[in-house]
């Protein structure tokens, strides 16, 4: 495997915007933070990150993705008995009502409807429990490994668990969704894609309408989660994500972690999207080459004294087999500071390659 060394100093660099305060971390209250960007995924600021704790409706970010994908819009679902019988927050749903999956995910993300959760739940996994095992199922595969689900909608429970850390990199999955970062960026809704809806929604989310340029995502509190919010700030290459846990002020908490970053950290570009990067040969395939390719281009946050320590490298593959789809990732650029890794970005195919058939035809 051919490795791709670059080395940035400050002369060759691209600042992409200015840091001039001396780092000073925040000041937070609470039991646990952490504050990423979410397309490089580089960890700009933690504490206890790692520690497995309750996380109420924050719960709904993985509920509704997982709905997105697995779901369609328009569909119809009928409310049962169970979803209008659930405790704590709700949207007011009846049983038998007949309401699109699109006017639930609004429930669920504006209002935090508890009963719009089961009913998503019993629609998509035919079962709550059904539902929970696609939730656990679709954080094994994000890499959330100290994550654990057993409800729809966050309420407490025994073994329902996750880390800031972990809920951090389901939301940056989730925010890459066009449907879900339009829903959970909405203030107020009546009519949806799919129509007009049954009633009326407003995002109790505070941190919308208290922050520039804040686009989600999520609050939360039970008794034992205390608490919870889940931040969602853009910012010209992406957006910046916090997850605050147990806080005693989760808006001052997220606000804090959000200015720590503009202001401790710059954005570098480390790679072009229109540059050359390797040829594979493809081996029993209907085409022998393909490119790999970055479908944008990379930029990565970093302070000032670890930009003379920052190194690219390209961990590509020199051949393959077929049959390989286009875009599929086929290899990885990895940053590196002081040769500690700090962010991965996938690689692409550039092409769709069939396996060749090598059976000849029988002829009469």
């Amino acid at each position: 495997m051919k490795k791709l060394l670059i080395y940035l100093t400050l002369m060759s660099l691209i600042l992409c915007n200015k840091a001039e305060a001396a780092p000073i971390n925040p000041k937070l209250n609470c039991s646990a933070a952490v504050l990423i960007d979410q397309n490089s995924g580089r960890i700009l600021y933690g504490k206890n990150s790692d520690k497995k704790l309750a996380m109420a409706s924050t719960t709904k970010i993985i509920t509704a993705i997982v709905a997105i994908e697995k779901g369609d819009l328009g569909e119809k679902v009928c409310v049962s008995k169970k979803a209008v019988s659930v405790s704590g927050s709700t949207v007011g749903l009846k049983e038998g009502e007949k309401i699109t999956l699109e006017e639930l995910l609004y429930g669920l993300m504006l209002c935090s409807g508890n009963d719009a959760a089961i009913a998503i739940a019993e629609h998509i996994g035919g079962s709550a429990d059904n539902f929970v095992a696609l939730m656990n199922d679709k954080a094994l595969k994000m890499g959330a490994y100290n994550t654990s689900f057993k409800t729809p909608h966050g309420l407490d429970a025994d073994m329902h668990f996750t880390t800031a850390e972990d809920l951090a990199f389901i939301t940056a999955y989730a925010m890459k969704n066009e449907t879900f970062s339009r829903i959970v960026s909405t203030k107020e809704i009546s009519n949806g894609i799919t129509g007009k809806f049954n009633r009326k929604y407003a995002n109790i989310n505070k941190f919308l309408y208290r922050i520039e340029d804040a686009d989600g995502v999520k609050t939360g509190y039970t008794g034992n989660a205390g608490k919870c919010l889940v931040a969602s700030i853009k910012h010209p290459y992406g957006r910046y994500i916090c997850v605050v846990l147990n806080s005693a002020n989760r808006w001052n908490d997220a606000a804090s972690l959000m200015k720590y970053a503009k202001e401790n950290y710059s954005f570098i570009k480390i790679m072009g999207r229109d540059e050359s990067l390797k040829q594979l040969r493809v081996y029993g395939g209907d085409k022998r080459y393909l490119n790999a390719k970055i479908n944008d281009d990379l930029y990565i946050p970093v302070k000032e004294d670890e930009v003379n320590n920052l190194k690219v490298d390209a961990f590509i593959p020199s051949a393959m087999f077929s049959p390989i789809e286009e875009d599929e990732i086929i290899g990885n650029i990895v940053v590196f500071i002081n040769d500690v890794q700090i962010a991965k970005y996938p690689v692409y195919s550039d092409k769709k390659i069939l396996r060749k058939n090598f059976v000849k035809p029988l002829k009469n």
